[in-house]
């Protein structure tokens, strides 16, 4: 199943945008970001079904809390680099 990795700066980051997506009705499990993604060591990512990617960004823009980067995988494990 396609999805999307929101990449945060910090645990509490990643914690505000999952619940702030879940209040819009969108699920959005948060988690370490997988290790190949990200230069930093602790890095968090959001994780948001592929069809409800445009709206969670316009949900995290007008929130105040914007991704640092985004990453689309098909689901079977690989990333790209997604426009944002």
């Amino acid at each position: 199943m396609p999805y999307y990795l929101l990449l945060c700066r910090s645990i509490t980051h990643a914690q505000r945008m999952s619940k702030l997506l879940e209040r819009s009705g969108v699920t959005a499990p948060y988690y370490r970001a997988p290790s190949g993604l990200t230069d930093r060591g602790c890095s968090y990512a959001v994780r948001v079904g592929a069809e409800h990617y445009p709206a969670s960004l316009r949900i995290l823009r007008s929130g105040g809390l914007p991704p640092m980067r985004a990453f689309y995988s098909p689901g079977d494990g690989t990333y790209r680099e997604a426009a944002m």
